[in-house]
């Protein structure tokens, strides 16, 4: 467990040498709830700023496992390619290899699975903060049946869509630095 915390603050440091050579820039995402998991699955966009390509490790932060549940998977991988990024998975979080050409973009797509430990979940997303640079766009749904009813949420959608046995929850941003996770407090409507 010590090695994470060195290796995490290494990648920070790093992370705020490099800061201005690569950006997070934007986030697709769509999240799953139902009774037992939250599940999170969209697409990371990066850019590299210089004219040289990018090889380095990022840290990507799950919710506390002792409030929220374990984490059942995690699957990183370049959008379009297969082949896994992962490089070590703790309670904490995970280290992706991020390979970017130079001046290029790439989005890589991540998918976790967190067990509801509780009747509540959670998707970080203050961590953009450390970037000190908001995303260009960010695009969120929550996607969950009828069956569950939100209690409360910590940043209210733009629109609710009611689907044949299921909701969902939309959110659209431009210049978006987030302030706040999202946090979703459910119970069950049967």
């Amino acid at each position: 467990m010590k090695n994470i915390y060195c290796l995490t603050f290494f990648l920070s440091l790093q992370f705020l040498v490099n800061g201005q050579n690569l950006s997070f820039f934007a986030e697709d995402l769509h999240f799953y709830l139902n009774e037992k998991s939250f599940e999170v699955d969209g697409l990371y966009y990066f850019r590299n700023n210089t004219d040289k390509e990018i090889k380095q490790m990022l840290f990507y932060p799950f919710p506390d496992i002792a409030k929220y549940g374990d984490i059942d998977f995690i699957k990183i991988h370049i959008q379009g390619d297969t082949t896994s990024m992962l490089a070590m998975q703790s309670t904490k979080g995970s280290l992706f290899k991020v390979k970017i050409p130079a001046k290029g973009e790439v989005a890589y797509q991540i998918n976790y699975q967190q067990r509801c430990k509780t009747n509540l979940a959670k998707y970080i997303i203050t961590t953009t903060q450390q970037w000190n640079k908001p995303f260009e766009f960010a695009n969120y749904s929550l996607t969950f049946p009828t069956s569950i009813i939100i209690d409360s949420i910590s940043i209210p959608p733009d629109s609710v869509l009611n689907l044949e046995g299921e909701n969902k929850y939309l959110w659209t941003r431009k210049n978006f630095m987030p302030i706040i996770d999202f946090e979703f407090d459910f119970s069950s409507g049967e």
